[in-house]
């Protein structure tokens, strides 16, 4: 699947929306709604590599960011090299373990803050006991109840801040958690939140790549096709949707458009 995504609109809004709906045989109204959500956006997934071509060199020859790639070019966040305990050394970033390893700070590209939500909603079984006044007066008062099932559902919504960091060496990016991480890698700095301890993560990162571009536009909700997840048993049954994937997409694109000069966008 090819994706073609919008990193930097140098015209109004109005102005593109316009132009992509001719290219796409979609409407203005449409096309506005997904870059008026903040870039990059995805304009068009699609099998066929023609299309995708043609849509990248319209917007690249009206002046604007794009860029164009496989799915497949996408390493899903579970897949990178995660950061659950790390130790800044001198020149590198390391993670102990058969999955770590080491990162130089002259390596990282960008470092990618980023908000990952996951919705579930479960369905489950619920029995009570309910008063029967038929049922007591048939057994003359011994029993006065009967079990009633009836299905109950909860909600639930949870976010957890990411960070992705790409490399200029395009070997796997690394992603830190906010929750899951052990942060003892902070040493005397270590506060008593997570959220202070990854902020307090990035700082340092910072500091020791300046170089490296840092973007926080993935911690704002961002439409697209989530992954949609089934489980249950005989009582209860749970569907969870989570914005991981479209997150990872859109954080790849980013890295791209530093590569291929179309970033910052400008909004």
């Amino acid at each position: 699947m090819h994706v073609v995504v919008v990193t930097r609109i140098t015209t109004s809004i109005d102005h593109e929306s316009a132009a992509l709906a001719a290219a796409l045989g979609t409407t203005a109204y449409e096309e506005r709604l997904r870059l008026v959500a903040g870039l990059p956006a995805i304009v068009l997934t699609t099998a066929d590599a023609g299309s995708a071509a043609a849509l990248l060199a319209g917007l690249r020859a009206r002046g604007q960011g794009a860029v164009s790639f496989e799915g497949s070019e996408v390493i899903a966040s579970d897949d990178m090299v995660s950061m659950k305990s790390f130790a800044f050394e001198g020149d590198a970033l390391t993670v102990a373990g058969p999955r770590g390893g080491r990162l130089d700070y002259a390596d990282v590209l960008a470092l990618v803050r980023a908000m990952h939500r996951t919705s579930t909603q479960t369905v489950g079984r619920v029995a009570e006991k309910k008063l029967s006044v038929g049922r007591a007066i048939l057994t003359g008062g011994l029993v006065a109840s009967k079990s009633v099932t009836r299905e109950e559902t909860t909600s639930a919504h949870e976010r957890d801040q990411v960070l992705y960091m790409f490399r200029q060496s395009g070997e796997t990016p690394w992603l830190m958690r906010e929750r899951g991480t052990n942060y003892a890698g902070l040493g005397a700095t270590l506060a008593p939140a997570s959220a202070q301890n990854f902020m307090a993560v990035i700082q340092r990162l910072r500091e020791r790549a300046p170089h490296a571009v840092y973007d926080e536009r993935l911690m704002k909700p961002r439409s697209g096709p989530a992954v949609v997840s089934r489980s249950g048993g005989t009582h209860s049954s749970a569907v969870s949707t989570s914005t991981a994937n479209i997150t990872d997409l859109l954080a790849h694109a980013i890295a791209r458009a530093i590569v291929e000069g179309c970033w910052p966008p400008i909004e």
